[in-house]
């Protein structure tokens, strides 16, 4: 054998629809899925969008094969105006669930709060949310801090987080013990550059089934792109210790919405981001927010061979 970490192949023609945008046409999004197995029960965190309401996260909980609401917090009841993709992850040592919710509150002054923990989701309360993370002047992330991707590894957390200055975001990591107190790294984790010269953010992290490395899929989006601030596709990298990352998609994105008209630089929307993943024993499920030829995002949803 000569390959390794090889990531799925996934026919983004092939995902069904998961949940649907409020409407049709831009800026109305269903998406930023966070699949999170707690206690037995596989939970499902989207977060929905239209022009006039900026943010709304719902919970999910999975029975047979339906995702059924089990709570939702809207913008407002963390005093913001929009939030966008969330993070559950559960405490190693207490058992308990954690949420982790970057807001805006006011002029894009994004920064990452987190709840009180509990034993279940529909028992968090939004007035409870505190700042765990925000920016740093003089840093890459000196302008805005959002979009946490949290897990757990041998009992260390690791957030990885778009961190952004002027009109370029970053991947970036902070790392903690408790889930609680962080330490940001002093630079990117993941550079945006080559057709991501742009924006780039981590979406998920998976062990490689085959090798001792991490597959890193990321959101990218170039300088270029129609709608570059929403219009991120899929790539991936590879790492030993997920605090060095190798981009190994320069060329292109792994992953777009079949909507794409150019893979690198195109001219309507093709987003397919925010990617997560739910392992099983050889297939497994995959979540995307997905471009549609009216312009909505929706939740899209397939099952795929693993490894």
């Amino acid at each position: 054998m000569s390959q390794y970490a090889v990531p799925p192949v996934i026919d983004t023609g092939e995902l069904s629809t998961l949940m649907e945008p409020p409407a049709t046409g831009e800026g109305h999004w269903a998406g930023a899925p966070c699949v999170h197995v707690h206690d037995g029960e596989t939970y499902l965190a989207v977060r929905e969008r239209d022009p006039e309401r900026r943010g709304r996260v719902r919970i999910y909980r999975r029975r047979d094969d339906e995702f059924e609401p089990v709570t939702e917090i809207d913008a407002g009841d963390v005093d913001a105006v929009s939030i966008e993709r969330v993070s559950l992850v559960t405490d190693p040592v207490t058992e308990r669930l954690k949420l982790y919710l970057p807001i805006d509150r006011a002029r894009n002054s994004w920064r990452i709060v987190k709840l009180d923990d509990v034993d279940r989701p529909e028992e968090f309360d939004p007035t409870t949310a505190r700042t765990v993370l925000g920016p740093r002047a003089g840093t890459t992330d000196s302008g805005t801090v959002k979009d946490p991707y949290v897990v757990t590894v041998g009992g260390r957390y690791y957030m990885f987080y778009a961190g952004s200055v002027g009109g370029t975001a970053r991947a970036h990591l902070a790392t903690s013990l408790d889930g609680e107190t962080w330490t940001q790294r002093s630079e990117p984790v993941l550079d945006s550059q080559y057709w991501h010269d742009e924006r780039t953010r981590i979406s998920c992290v998976l062990p490689a089934p085959d090798a001792p490395v991490w597959l890193v899929f990321y959101d990218g989006s170039g300088t270029s792109d129609y709608g570059s601030t929403w219009n991120l596709r899929t790539g991936v990298g590879v790492s030993p210790d997920l605090e060095s990352v190798t981009d190994v998609s320069r060329d292109g994105p792994l992953y777009a919405a079949p909507t794409a008209d150019y893979p690198v630089g195109p001219t309507e929307f093709a987003a397919c981001r925010y990617m997560d993943v739910l392992v099983h024993d050889d297939e497994a499920e995959v979540f995307f927010e997905m471009a549609r030829e009216d312009g909505s995002f929706a939740l899209q949803y397939g099952r795929v061979t693993w490894p």
